[in-house]
């Protein structure tokens, strides 16, 4: 007996509605342009950022508010802040630089951070 999966994958969606009920969150790695339905991406081209600080920039930018008050939007968000970073970092490429609206901020803020922590260990 064989058992048919194409039913579970229908009910993934890059583009949550209202009425879904939202269980989890998945990182995906693909082409930008099939990504393009998507509400929450973030674009990652060839660049020298490592794995991690490129996962926690693209958890900061998916997690920012951005208007979106709904019950479903906040649940998105918390979601995506429980996917591990383990899962994160096995789903992106290597060294990449990431693009999006407000990604230079945020890598200008988490360098600043950075500079912060070193100063107050010396």
């Amino acid at each position: 007996d064989a058992i048919d999966d194409t039913i579970e994958i229908s009910k993934l969606t890059g583009k949550p509605q209202a009425e879904d009920s939202i269980l989890y969150a998945i990182p995906v790695c693909a082409p930008y342009q099939s990504l393009s339905q998507y509400k929450y991406r973030v674009k990652l081209t060839p660049g020298n950022q490592k794995r991690g600080k490129a996962v926690k920039q693209c958890v900061e930018i998916l997690t920012k508010p951005d208007g979106d008050k709904t019950t479903n939007g906040e649940r998105c968000r918390e979601l995506i802040k429980h996917v591990s970073d383990n899962d994160w970092i096995q789903t992106i490429c290597a060294d990449v630089k990431i693009s999006s609206a407000g990604a230079g901020k945020m890598a200008k803020k988490q360098k600043a951070n950075g500079k912060k922590g070193k100063k107050n260990k010396k």
